[in-house]
């Protein structure tokens, strides 16, 4: 029986192999030795078998320093996401604050107005100053309001482009599940050899 040790694998070992070496007979008549060009052939099969090994290997180590990048990448986009998120609800809160003071704002407005009826009514002499104070509370709160629509334009743009981010690490997490099949299925694939 020969084993693997035995086949020649360089020139070295078909030196070895030609010296007379007194040989069992009882091994010649179980198994007579192997022709040199089955050796030859053994040996070149194993060296494409390890060279395939080789490269099964290499392929892994990619896979998984892709795998490791994709890693990376994911983390550091839910790093951004919830910098984001804080930023975001930093934003709102005062945008929130802006709105309130808005709303004080119009009920002071209001107030303004309600004094000037009452000004109007207990002094008809002053009638120009008062239309002077409302035309200018009428602008102060058409201001206002003006304010008030851009804050809450701004704050539905962002509430836009929150779900925005939030499909996006969807397909993010679905392209992780994805590259983890994937990944499953190559070391299937390397199990089967194996």
């Amino acid at each position: 029986m020969v084993s693997w040790d035995d086949l020649p694998s360089s020139s070295e070992d078909d030196s070895v192999t030609s010296k007379e070496v007194p040989k069992c007979k009882y091994v010649e008549w179980v198994d007579l030795e192997w022709p040199n060009a089955l050796k030859m052939s053994l040996d070149s099969i194993w060296t494409m078998y390890e060279e395939e090994k080789k490269q099964r290997l290499r392929q892994n180590i990619v896979s998984a320093e892709e795998n490791l990048k994709v890693l990376e990448e994911k983390k550091k986009m839910e790093n951004e996401l919830r910098h984001f998120k804080l930023d975001f609800a930093k934003m709102v809160a005062e945008k929130e604050q802006a709105m309130r003071q808005l709303g004080s704002t119009q009920l002071a407005l209001t107030d303004l107005k309600e004094e000037l009826e009452k000004k109007k009514m207990t002094d008809k002499s002053v009638t120009n100053i008062h239309q002077v104070f409302r035309v200018k509370a009428e602008k102060e709160r058409d201001q206002a309001v003006q304010e008030r629509d851009q804050v809450i334009q701004e704050r539905d743009d962002l509430k836009h482009e929150k779900r925005k981010l939030e499909y996006m690490i969807g397909d993010l997490f679905d392209h992780k599940e994805a590259t983890k099949e994937k990944i499953r299925k190559l070391k299937g694939m390397l199990n089967e050899f194996d």
